[in-house]
């Protein structure tokens, strides 16, 4: 009888060591997190996220891992951001343009020529602008974590002619993101607008589905897509940028000290990818060049031409478009 109660003892003893090894464990367990976006690891915002991870991880001493898929291997840039809201992914980026499914607060950086260049974009970003764009980020659900520089200025690209003027891209088949804004564009300058998600433009550039698109340097040298394109044009039209977010419900629910480090980790990751993309552009250029990409600079009474045929789209959006916001960015420049 003794030795059956000595015998339970031990195994209550056992058990409740075991559970005690298993509860702190559990609690050793790291918080695992995807993060998805259409950049590839050898871009500047690429980097950038990529970066975030790794802070983020360091910064919570390995309590929160971050899964971190790249260049559309999860989702591609618009199902990305459909993941996050879903829940399938915790963070998620994508152009300006390819927000505009689900928020309008960037809706007006896709219209053309809001910008005279990039110092007064960065300036615009940099100060109150970007704090209201934060604001109504999260009006709509989202924390906006990260605002990454994009490569500066559109170029117009394509496989088949030079092109100087608007009307020189007429018939042309043009790939755009999913943006109704700069569908217009293309429409309003006589070119055929087709919403390709990103990781499909090469094949379809080489296949002839497509004849340009309209696109940063930087994303062009990496994507290879100067191996297939023959023209450039450096009509200025559009200056966007790239992001990283978080549902706002999502980040309300983690601890303040894993906020704490998603923010300083997004501040610092931010600076690095920002540095980076400025480094890479004029290579992007260069690469161009070495290829043979013949690149035009229009002349200031085309430019003119451009900029006034461009601005015509602006009144088909005077409805999604707050135009006290706009008239605020624009007041930024003079």
């Amino acid at each position: 009888m003794k030795r059956t109660k000595a015998l339970k003892a031990i195994l209550a003893i056992t058990a409740a060591l075991s559970l005690t090894i298993a509860g702190q464990a559990l609690a050793q367990s790291p918080i695992v997190m995807k993060l998805a976006h259409g950049a590839t690891e050898d871009q500047a915002i690429g980097k950038g996220v990529k970066k975030f991870g790794e802070l983020l991880e360091a910064k919570t001493g390995g309590k929160v891992k971050v899964n971190v898929h790249l260049a559309g291997s999860l989702y591609a840039e618009r199902t990305a951001l459909e993941a996050m809201v879903n829940g399938a992914v915790d963070f998620a980026g994508a152009s300006n343009a390819n927000w505009a499914a689900f928020t309008d607060a960037l809706i007006f950086m896709d219209l053309p020529y809001v910008f005279n260049d990039e110092g007064s974009f960065k300036k615009a970003l940099d100060g109150t602008i970007g704090d209201e764009i934060r604001v109504r980020f999260e009006k709509a659900g989202f924390k906006l974590l990260m605002v990454l520089d994009n490569g500066g200025f559109r170029d117009i690209v394509n496989t088949k002619r030079p092109v100087k003027a608007p009307s020189d891209l007429k018939g042309l088949k043009f790939r755009t993101t999913a943006s109704p804004v700069e569908i217009a564009m293309f429409k309003n300058w006589g070119a055929v607008p087709t919403a390709i998600d990103w990781a499909e433009v090469y094949n379809a550039l080489g296949s002839g589905v497509v004849d340009g698109e309209f696109v940063m340097p930087s994303w062009l040298a990496t994507a290879k897509h100067y191996e297939v394109l023959k023209y450039a044009t450096e009509n200025r039209a559009v200056i966007g940028i790239q992001s990283l977010a978080m549902m706002k419900a999502a980040f309300d629910r983690q601890p303040g000290a894993i906020q704490k480090a998603i923010l300083d980790a997004a501040k610092e990751a931010q600076a690095y990818s920002n540095k980076l993309d400025a480094e890479l552009g004029e290579s992007a250029r260069k690469r161009a060049r070495d290829l043979g990409v013949k690149t035009y600079a229009p002349t200031a009474d085309e430019m003119k031409i451009w900029r006034s045929t461009g601005r015509q789209i602006w009144k088909d959006f005077d409805s999604k478009v707050d135009k006290s916001f706009l008239n605020k960015i624009l007041e930024t420049q003079k």
